[in-house]
C-alpha cells in the first residue's frame, strides 16, 4: 500500500513579525487549524506583554483598551469567526505603540520632557494618572483634543494632578469648568502649535484602537 504523506502546515516556522505582517488574502486561506495555531502565537506574545504590565503595575493606553475589550487574548473554545476576531484585536495590541512596557516608559520620557518645555511640570510617576485623565476628559467631551484647546486642557490637568487629586476628580472639576478655560484660549493659541505630536495623534493612534479593530474585522470576516 501506498504511503501517504502528511501536507505541511501553510503557517509552519511563521514568527510572530510574519504572522503581524500577513496580507488578508493569505489570512482569509487559512484553515481552521492553521488559524488556531497563528492566533495562539500572537496570544502568547499578547498574554506576555499583558503580564508584564501586571507585574509592574504600569498601565498604557493600549493596555487599558485590552482590559476594555476583554482583557487576556485567548483560543479557547472559539469558532472561525471568532479566532479571527481574536487576531484582529492581539494584533492591535501588539502594534500599538504603547502595547510593550518597554515602549511605553520611552514615550512616557519623551512627552514628559515636551511637556516640561510647555511649562507643564509632570514626572514618571504621575504621568499615567496625567494621561488617563486626559483620555477619559476626552471620551466625555471629545473637543478638548482639538488643537487650540489642547494646552490649557492639558496644563489644567497637570496642575491638579500635582496636587494629587484623584483621575475622576479631575475630569469632574475640568469639565463644570470648560468654559471658562476655552475663554482663555484665545491668549495661548501659539503655545499650543507646540503639544507633542503624541497628544495630536492620541484619538488615532490608540484611543481609536476599538474602531480600528472593527474596521479590520469587518474586512477579514465574511459577513
Amino acid at each position: 500500500m501506498a504511503r501517504t504523506y502528511k501536507q505541511p502546515s501553510l503557517v509552519s516556522g511563521l514568527s510572530v513579525n510574519d504572522i503581524l505582517n500577513m496580507d488578508d488574502e493569505a489570512f482569509n486561506k487559512l484553515n481552521l487549524g492553521d488559524l488556531r495555531k497563528v492566533v495562539g502565537r500572537l496570544v502568547s506574545a499578547g498574554n506576555k506583554r499583558i503580564r508584564s504590565f501586571e507585574k509592574s503595575g504600569a498601565s498604557s493606553p493600549a493596555y487599558r483598551q485590552v482590559t476594555r475589550s476583554g482583557g487576556a487574548f485567548s483560543t479557547k473554545g472559539k469558532n472561525l469567526n471568532q479566532l479571527r476576531a481574536e487576531y484582529v484585536r492581539a494584533k492591535s495590541f501588539l502594534t500599538a505603540k504603547s502595547g510593550s512596557k518597554r515602549e511605553w516608559e520611552k514615550i512616557k520620557h519623551k512627552e514628559i520632557n515636551t511637556l516640561k518645555k510647555m511649562g507643564i511640570d509632570i514626572d514618571e510617576q504621575s504621568f499615567d494618572k496625567f494621561w488617563k485623565s486626559y483620555e477619559k476628559l476626552k471620551e466625555t467631551s471629545p473637543e478638548v483634543g482639538e488643537k487650540k484647546f489642547k494646552y490649557e486642557i492639558l496644563k489644567e490637568i497637570g496642575q491638579r494632578t500635582r496636587k494629587g487629586q484623584r483621575s475622576g476628580k479631575i475630569v469632574d472639576a475640568i469639565q463644570k469648568n470648560l468654559t471658562q478655560i476655552y475663554e482663555r484660549v484665545q491668549e495661548t493659541e501659539e503655545i499650543a502649535s507646540g503639544v507633542s505630536s503624541f497628544f495630536e495623534q492620541a484619538g488615532e493612534a490608540v484611543g481609536n484602537v476599538t474602531k480600528k479593530v472593527a474596521g479590520v474585522v469587518s474586512k477579514v470576516i465574511p459577513k
